[in-house]
């Protein structure tokens, strides 16, 4: 290999090739120094993607066998009770329980990349991954799938999100967060930590709000008061019921774009939720992985797998929606 290095006089860019290089023709020249211009622009003007923030919401599980189609689960309710009795009495309470089965989809997914054999030819010579590249977007791919799976599942699918489940109770917020005070925009987001703890017969304590971002960025710039340098955001996490009940413990406050428009009609739409292994799980068997390159005449494909499923909230009292009407 006999490396080279030009310097383009107008743009100050150095452009290292290999020498040895088969260039026959003025064509095939200018296509070479055109596709390397072009990966040179691509890789300045790259385009900035939203950020994959689904696994901060949801409790992904990767521990299924990959084999599986189906994700099962068995929940319990019992009944049981005591009194008092005579000495030979009988008629003593009988505790018992009953028992369901959930059965919940998981289902395969797929992308892929190619390049031709003269792009790789070019990359190698120029040490330049134009086939990572391609790899990454196509995990990225994978990734935006996914998220948009976990926040508002798949129609077609019959699937739903964490933000759209059907069997969360739906609420509706009249406070104005254009208009309201500092206060009033407290206990507006811990009313919401209060639903949780109060449906569920107080077993269940929220430990995460999601909020839409528009409602976070008012939180976070707006003061508790005039003359403070308290933001409402501040002085929420400090006064909200589940760090009075874990004796100052942090609740995890999130913003998210989806929930701009999650709710009925398109509003806003706030989740407060406990998030932990027992109340939800996605199931994702097989993580996005690429199979072994395959020819396809002049180029070479990679396909990739992996399978997933939605949201399953295994107890949906400790989930509240909150709809911002106003």
């Amino acid at each position: 290999m006999h490396l080279v290095t030009v310097n383009d006089s107008k743009t100050g860019v150095e452009y290292t090739y290999d020498a040895d290089l088969k260039i026959k023709t003025v064509d095939d020249g200018l296509a070479f120094f055109q596709s390397q211009l072009a990966y040179v622009d691509a890789t300045i003007y790259k385009r900035k993607y939203r950020e994959i923030v689904y696994p901060d919401f949801v409790m992904v599980d990767t521990s299924d066998p990959e084999w599986t189609d189906t994700y099962t689960y068995y929940h319990y309710d019992g009944v049981t009770s005591g009194k008092f009795i005579g000495s030979n009495a009988k008629d003593l309470p009988e505790s018992d329980i009953t028992a369901g089965q959930v059965n919940a989809p998981l289902f395969y997914g797929g992308n892929s990349f190619s390049y031709s054999l003269d792009e790789l030819r070019k990359s190698q010579a120029l040490r330049m991954p134009v086939d990572t590249l391609k790899g990454q977007l196509s995990f990225r791919g994978f990734q935006e799938h996914a998220q948009r799976v976990a926040f508002n599942g798949d129609s077609e699918r019959g699937i739903t999100g964490l933000f759209n489940n059907a069997n969360v109770q739906v609420y509706n917020t009249t406070t104005n967060f254009a208009t309201a005070t500092g206060q009033e925009m407290v206990d507006a987001l811990d009313e919401n930590l209060l639903r949780v703890w109060n449906n569920s017969a107080q077993s269940q304590l929220a430990n995460t709000l999601a909020l839409p971002s528009s409602i976070w960025e008012i939180i976070y710039k707006k003061r508790m008061d005039t003359g403070t340098d308290t933001t409402v955001l501040t002085y929420f996490l400090e006064n909200n019921l589940y760090a009075q009940k874990t004796n100052g413990g942090r609740l995890n406050v999130m913003q998210n774009l989806e929930l701009d428009t999650a709710g009925v009609g398109g509003v806003p739409r706030m989740v407060a939720y406990e998030k932990t292994a027992e109340t939800m799980t996605m199931r994702m068997p097989i993580p996005w992985r690429s199979i072994a390159p395959q020819p396809e005449g002049l180029r070479v494909k990679v396909p990739a797998e992996y399978k997933f499923g939605g949201v399953e909230i295994r107890f949906p009292g400790a989930f509240a929606y909150s709809d911002f009407t106003s």
